[in-house]
């Protein structure tokens, strides 16, 4: 049986910021769609993290949904915990490039070579990335310290179907996937087409739950976003064990 978390809310411990739903159609054919999810998953091996509109770069994305492994083990530190976006960003670049040196990090990301120092400090006494005795920096397995397979991004619109397209364009920055869920039976050859040239898929929900339209597979992790939704998680897990 599948583990099932649900982030509705801000979480401050795990900085964490959402937006707060707002009730109407819109968050109920969203709840409709997570209580399909939750039967979906419940007899599944994978676990599922849902986000309610999580606060990203590019805006809230109406539903986050996480795929990962709990049984995955990876060694926690309390430190971890406190890693900024600084941090994982310039760790999903070591993560990249396999090998780099500081001065690469600080010419192509813009960071000063104080802030880069810092954090490969962390992330190396976290067992993250490890550093040469030549001061080489190489990243490590990515599922040793990561535990998501893939996410989906959900955005879902009752009507404005070109507003939903638009936002799920945006998805595709952090999304392995990213879908529109409308609240209808059929969808037009209109909207079809415009989602296949994004490579954004289509999820009609009207009574029941129909996939029209698959979106286009993005290898995880997509940008470093994609890796703070996994520390979001495991955070939230070593929080609930007491870590």
């Amino acid at each position: 049986m599948g583990e099932i978390l649900l982030f509705e809310q801000s979480l401050s411990n795990i900085g964490l910021i959402s937006r707060t739903s707002k009730s109407g159609e819109e968050l109920d054919m969203v709840n409709h769609y997570v209580d399909y999810l939750k039967h979906k998953y419940r007899n599944r091996k994978t676990d599922i993290a849902i986000f309610y509109e999580p606060k990203i770069e590019t805006g809230y994305p109406d539903l986050v949904i996480v795929e990962f492994n709990s049984t995955i083990s990876q060694q926690w530190k309390p430190l971890r915990h406190k890693l900024s976006a600084s941090d994982i960003k310039i760790l999903f670049y070591i993560q990249s490039k396999k090998s780099t040196c500081i001065d690469e990090i600080v010419e192509l990301l813009g960071y000063k070579s104080l802030t880069v120092v810092r954090s490969i400090t962390k992330l190396a006494n976290l067992n993250l990335i490890r550093v040469s005795k030549n001061g080489t920096i190489h990243n490590v397995a990515l599922q040793s310290y990561c535990s998501v397979k893939n996410i989906i991004s959900i955005e879902a619109k009752i009507d404005k179907w070109s507003m939903a397209i638009a936002q799920a364009q945006k998805n595709v920055w952090f999304s392995s996937e990213s879908y529109i869920l409308m609240n209808r039976s059929n969808c037009n050859e209109t909207i079809i087409k415009q989602c296949k040239m994004f490579g954004i898929g289509i999820i009609l929900l009207n009574g029941k739950v129909k996939t029209v339209l698959p979106g286009e597979f993005r290898r995880f992790p997509v940008s470093y976003m994609s890796l703070m939704f996994n520390e979001w998680i495991m955070r939230k897990k070593n929080l609930m064990e007491g870590n």
